[in-house]
């Protein structure tokens, strides 16, 4: 990659060269592509731009999903009101139920006449799926979604990248849930913006897609859509009070509003998950460092070295660096916990799959554990044989 390409970008882009991480890639069906991948926090963050594809120099851009923000203004006296521009051609708003899990986005390669060469996927901040010790996201996958032909069917038909979330307790983050796996659509982008609702929901039913779940058809109107923005604030932090102290069941919902042909996506979560995820005038919690380090685990970082420093690193996009100093001794703690937990997991995956057990026979599975592990930590094995394997 030269200077002048970067530059290239940046100027196109309008995004600073710091915010671009270089990459070197090979498909899974053997094309070699580099470029860089955008890491700004903004409505580029994770876009591709392909600089070489199979031997040939070129620049192309590829979307992401866009970052989704909050629809909050201050009023005079400092407080947040909720105030939703609804642009006179909008011809349908809705509030979709918000999963949480990881993205995962599925893309082409084209060559330099467009034609699609390969359907790849990917999380939001790798350019695709790579094999990790702490992550297998390709497994998942596949778990989710055994036949792919539909997806890439879509993406190379409709000319769009589709975009997922690949949510359950097997791929844990803050909201718990009893569905073991799935993977649900909720946006389809062309020409770098999200399609529509109606496009949308046309690509998920010509293909056999699962959508991500309406709660509720809204007037497209400001006034009554802030107050529905309320309404359902109030209802799902209602769900999640009810579930037990720590428990969420619910992350929140996301408020479509669409034209005929594009849409907007507007964040509506519960304050209890708003107080973890907005960082605006928050001190660093527990919660947040662990966010931080799921996004780690999505970028498929070796936890074997260099840890609190990339954890850092990505708060520092939040906060002063003296506010991440001053949490040091916190942050260690929070990282040394997860990386044990990693390293116990993949303890425990190396003894399963030497045992040539199936996992679903839990009670034979069970009985061959135990001479590993002492009774005192048998539930935890039991629990987490069940989120590795999907055991019901």
């Amino acid at each position: 990659m030269t200077t002048a390409t970067l530059e290239q970008i940046t100027a196109i882009a309008d995004v600073g060269a710091r915010h671009w991480q270089p990459f070197d890639a090979t498909s899974p069906g053997g094309i070699p592509f580099s470029g860089f991948l955008c890491r700004q926090e903004s409505d580029k963050l994770g876009m591709l731009a392909v600089t070489a594809l199979d031997g040939q120099e070129r620049l192309e851009f590829i979307p992401a999903m866009p970052k989704i923000h909050y629809p909050y203004i201050q009023d005079r006296e400092g407080r947040l009101q909720v105030s939703i521009p609804v642009p006179i051609n909008v011809t349908d708003a809705r509030f979709n139920v918000k999963l949480d899990g990881t993205a995962i986005i599925f893309y082409p390669l084209k060559d330099a006449a467009g034609q699609v060469l390969e359907v790849v996927a990917r999380t939001r901040l790798l350019p695709m799926l790579m094999p990790s010790r702490w992550g297998d996201w390709n497994g998942m996958l596949a778990e989710a979604l055994p036949d792919r032909g539909p997806v890439e069917a879509a993406v190379r038909g409709q000319d769009v990248v589709l975009v997922f979330e690949l949510w359950g307790y097997r791929n844990p983050h803050l909201v718990r849930y009893d569905t073991p796996l799935a993977l649900t659509l909720h946006t389809a982008i062309r020409h770098r913006k999200p399609v529509s609702y109606r496009r949308l929901a046309d690509i998920a039913g010509s293909y056999g897609l699962d959508m991500a779940p309406t709660l509720e058809v809204a007037v497209p109107d400001a006034d009554g859509l802030a107050a529905a923005y309320r309404r359902w604030q109030a209802r799902l932090e209602a769900e999640n009070q009810a579930a037990g102290q720590d428990v969420f069941v619910q992350e929140g919902a996301i408020l479509m509003l669409s034209t005929a042909e594009t849409a907007e996506y507007w964040k509506c979560k519960p304050p209890s998950i708003e107080e973890i995820h907005w960082q605006a005038d928050q001190h660093i919690s527990k919660e947040i460092v662990r966010q931080a380090l799921l996004k780690l685990v999505e970028s498929g970082h070796d936890f074997a070295a260099g840890t609190v420093e990339a954890v850092n690193a990505l708060l520092e996009v939040d906060y002063q660096p003296q506010d991440v100093a001053a949490e040091a001794e916190l942050i260690e703690r929070v990282v040394l916990d997860f990386v044990v937990e990693l390293q116990r997991q993949e303890w425990l995956r190396g003894l399963v799959d030497a045992s040539g057990l199936d996992p679903h026979d839990l009670p034979a599975l069970m009985r061959h554990l135990s001479e590993h592990y002492p009774r005192k930590e048998m539930g935890w094995v039991y629990a987490t044989v069940k989120t590795l394997y999907g055991v019901n």
